[in-house]
């Protein structure tokens, strides 16, 4: 339990050192990894390599921290994943040489030449002189993976460290490159779980929450109790049928734990310890804000009304997020603020406020409003994903915004946007595709659309658009490739073709490198076309894709 780190050498020297930020954009750590003793600064090799790890606090070293921050009055950190993320983003490099900060190296961009398995990755780093976990083992099979982890599991407690599981990954790394990635994670490498703690707390009582679709969110408001290093008094519990089937009363003594580690959920009612004054908690008829009358569409219950002032603080808040229109100095309290004065009821009343009329509303002033609204006016100038992302439609997230703000020059067209054209465009699933059709299908949508164009908000695409050359044609890779896997089909999608992990009759081509196995086979049972790289650089000429 740390910190992520990407560190980049060029010919064996340290260059720089980012968070992982985004995906894309990190935050610049690299006066402060150096540092940290075990970081070499020059590799014993002169190669160009950029190497991520995990930057962590030892459990001895969090609470020696721990005992002097106390002792000078000053509050102790919670965990060391805090401790491990604060003593990083320190501003002074002297505070954050002093808290003897350690980091294990893992994984990598490109694969240094001549490696060919996890295993040998980790050697290679060792023999860079990048500190590797000390705790790696090679098994075999499903029942070697259950017998480390039991083993693990069983050790927990010794390590230097806090961790909340284990790791499996496919040791050969041309599988693991033929296996692929969902948008989420690798499909090599699978996440254990150790088992959670568990703690008793108190159901005060359960309070809902509307969410900016509508659907109402029973919360459970426990008495505070300390649970894996923080406090926790609040926990989901997701619906009715959640609530009724774990019995819950008023009053109960509950068990709760982290699920996968981070979101406090209750597990279960001590029946044997309920008092007389315990009572059933009965689901609200209305809504909580609104007072509309709830609707259930199967598990969960909605409030249908476009106007519920609680919707529409979820939807601004939504829009105005950092991963959204990064409108700073617009949250919570300032939302709420504008919505009971009436000056907002949507995301696109945004820009039509006035200085005046801001800056007259309680704890503002003109210099604060002044200062909002050239936040929202920056705001104008955003990505068009970032537009689409804000809208706020159901599955369209940050990543399949992209996709579409890549895939179309202006929001005109992908309102236009047809299934046939949309199931071409690599990332996109069927599931997904439904969305996005109904969510610009909608009124609201589409009128909100119009209302930020009106305002001035960027509505075309500055990314580089996607091709139409190998538009209608789908790929799948396998074998080992003298090329990185990831750029083949990073090419292909952008011009246009669907990069698939498995073969089917609608697969248009294999490309097959050294040692291809059943892919190939599948290929030629179902008369797929089979290409080498050079034959495939041949069709990428003869298209025009450079």
């Amino acid at each position: 339990d740390g910190l992520g780190i990407n560190l980049l050498y060029k010919k064996g020297k340290l260059i720089w050192a980012a968070t992982r930020g985004d995906g894309e954009t990190g935050e610049d750590m690299t006066a402060n990894i150096q540092t940290i003793p075990s970081i070499p600064q020059v590799l014993s090799e002169p190669i160009d390599l950029e190497v991520r790890g995990e930057v962590f606090l030892s459990r001895a070293e969090f609470a020696r921290i721990n005992t002097e921050l106390e002792t000078r009055g000053a509050p102790p950190f919670k965990n060391p994943r805090n401790a491990a993320s604060g003593s990083l983003r320190q501003k002074d490099s002297s505070i954050t040489a002093s808290r003897n900060l350690k980091v294990y190296f893992y994984a990598c961009g490109q694969i240094p030449s001549g490696v060919t398995t996890q295993s040998g990755l980790l050697e290679k780093f060792r023999s860079l002189g990048l500190p590797i976990s000390p705790d790696f083992a090679v098994v075999d099979g499903v029942a070697g993976i259950e017998a480390y982890h039991q083993r693990m599991t069983a050790t927990r407690a010794t390590l230097e460290f806090d961790a909340d599981g284990s790791v499996a990954k496919i040791e050969d790394l041309d599988l693991q490159l033929e296996l692929g990635a969902t948008g989420r994670a690798p499909r090599w490498a699978i996440a254990y779980k150790f088992p959670a703690e568990e703690v008793l707390t108190k159901l005060r009582e359960i309070t809902v929450q509307v969410g900016r679709t509508g659907k109402i969110t029973p919360v459970a408001e426990l008495e505070p109790v300390l649970l894996e290093g923080s406090t926790v008094s609040r926990a989901t519990l997701h619906n009715q049928d959640f609530i009724d089937g774990l019995g819950l009363h008023l009053g109960d003594t509950v068990v709760i734990r982290k699920a996968g580690g981070v979101i406090p959920e209750v597990v279960r009612a001590v029946v044997e310890a309920r008092g007389s004054s315990a009572v059933p908690w009965q689901f609200p008829t209305h809504c909580p804000k609104c007072q509309s009358e709830l609707q259930r569409e199967g598990a969960h219950h909605f409030c249908v009304n476009p106007d519920c002032l609680a919707k529409q603080f979820e939807n601004i808040r939504h829009f105005a997020s950092r991963d959204a229109m990064d409108i700073q100095g617009l949250g919570d309290e300032r939302i709420q603020q504008l919505l009971e004065a009436a000056m907002l009821h949507d995301a696109a009343d945004l820009y039509t406020l006035e200085l005046p009329k801001v800056a007259a509303l309680e704890r503002m002033g003109e210099k604060s409003a002044t200062k909002l609204l050239e936040q929202i006016e920056q705001s104008k100038s955003r990505e068009l994903s970032r537009v689409i992302y804000g809208l706020g439609m159901p599955l369209v997230g940050e990543k399949v915004s992209t996709i579409l703000e890549r895939a179309f020059a202006n929001i005109e067209a992908v309102q236009a946007a047809t299934t046939e054209q949309l199931t071409g465009i690599s990332g996109l699933g069927k599931v997904i595709i439904e969305n996005i059709l109904a969510g610009f299908a909608n009124p609201r949508t589409q009128d909100m659309i119009v209302r930020l164009a009106r305002a001035g908000v960027n509505m075309s695409s500055n990314a580089k658009p996607i091709g139409t050359a190998l538009a209608g044609l789908s790929f799948v890779l396998t074998g080992s490739l003298s090329s990185p896997r990831d750029g083949i089909e990073a090419r292909l999608a952008q011009a246009g073709a669907k990069v698939s992990g498995s073969v089917s009759k609608k697969t248009s081509y294999l490309v097959a490198g050294e040692n291809a196995g059943s892919k190939l086979d599948k290929a030629k049972e179902v008369g797929v076309t089979v290409l080498t790289e050079a034959e495939l650089e041949a069709l990428l000429t003869e298209k025009g894709v450079l």
